[in-house]
């Protein structure tokens, strides 16, 4: 009798223990049994790890995120933003900028190492790094022609040129004195012949003086044709030189010596002022 009255005490007890938890919310069981399955993902300080305890201690620094439910695996899109790349680097390119012709197809030219300024023709090329000559400091070039002589045998390319040059030292400063002078010299080494009389002119406002001959060679030939210019500047004389063959007077030399004139007329020089 006493051994029934025990069966059934425990009866009652194992059915209300089993009422209670069918009946009350045993969440708080899972923090003490693992292995309850969460739907949840734990990163904690940037460290990926599955986890079945769905929450923390506020001062753990975790954080509760969704995760696939079908893998398990954290969703990184969710987990960690999109990093936009950084925009390529720009290019620098040089730009070289190119002589601005005038209205009439003419080239503006200045040196503002040796003070003075001209007009050239577009299709003339222009030196002023190597010229090649003691005291030459610019060279102009007209477009070079071709001429073949009369047994079409040879053919041949001739170029006519104006060189700028400089005498920062003149041994007088009297200018028909030293135009006389150079004259005389070209004529001791070239045997230069005069085609025309020397004559003064003026060139950007300062007189100037001007002369046009041609040389000979060794076996005493016409060789080269010139017209020159003299100009005295503020103790420095420019003396300016248009060349072309002699054997193409009527071509090369000839065709190109109106422009050669014009590049004359529109040089400027910069003056010198002194207190007075």
């Amino acid at each position: 009798m006493m051994r029934e009255k025990i069966l059934i005490v425990l009866l009652i007890i194992s059915l209300g223990a089993n009422a209670y938890l069918i009946f009350n919310d045993h969440s708080i069981l899972d923090r003490s049994f693992p292995g309850v399955i969460t739907s949840g993902v734990f990163v904690d300080s940037g460290n990926l790890s599955n986890s079945s305890h769905p929450y923390e201690d506020a001062s753990n620094n975790s954080t509760f995120l969704p995760a696939n439910t079908s893998t398990g695996e954290p969703l990184l899109t969710e987990l960690l933003p999109e990093e936009t790349p950084p925009p390529p680097p720009e290019e620098t390119v040089e730009v070289t900028a190119e002589p601005t012709p005038t209205s009439d197809g003419w080239i503006d030219f200045s040196s503002a190492k040796y003070g003075f300024s001209l007009q050239y023709p577009q299709n003339w090329e222009i030196n002023e790094k190597s010229t090649g000559s003691p005291g030459a400091v610019l060279i102009l070039t007209a477009p070079v022609e071709s001429e073949c002589d009369r047994t079409g045998t040879q053919c041949y390319k001739y170029t006519a040129s104006m060189t700028f040059e400089v005498d920062q030292k003149p041994f007088t400063l009297v200018p028909e004195e030293y135009f006389n002078q150079a004259i005389a010299a070209l004529q001791d080494e070239y045997s230069i012949t005069a085609i025309s009389k020397s004559a003064s002119c003026i060139v950007s406002g300062t007189r100037a003086y001007q002369i046009e001959f041609y040389t000979r060679d060794e076996r005493g030939n016409p060789d080269r044709s010139y017209m020159q210019y003299y100009v005295h500047i503020d103790g420095k004389v420019y003396i300016i030189s248009y060349t072309g063959p002699y054997s193409t007077w009527e071509n090369v030399y000839s065709h190109n010596r109106s422009d050669a004139v014009r590049i004359i007329d529109s040089i400027v020089f910069e003056r010198d002022y002194v207190e007075g």
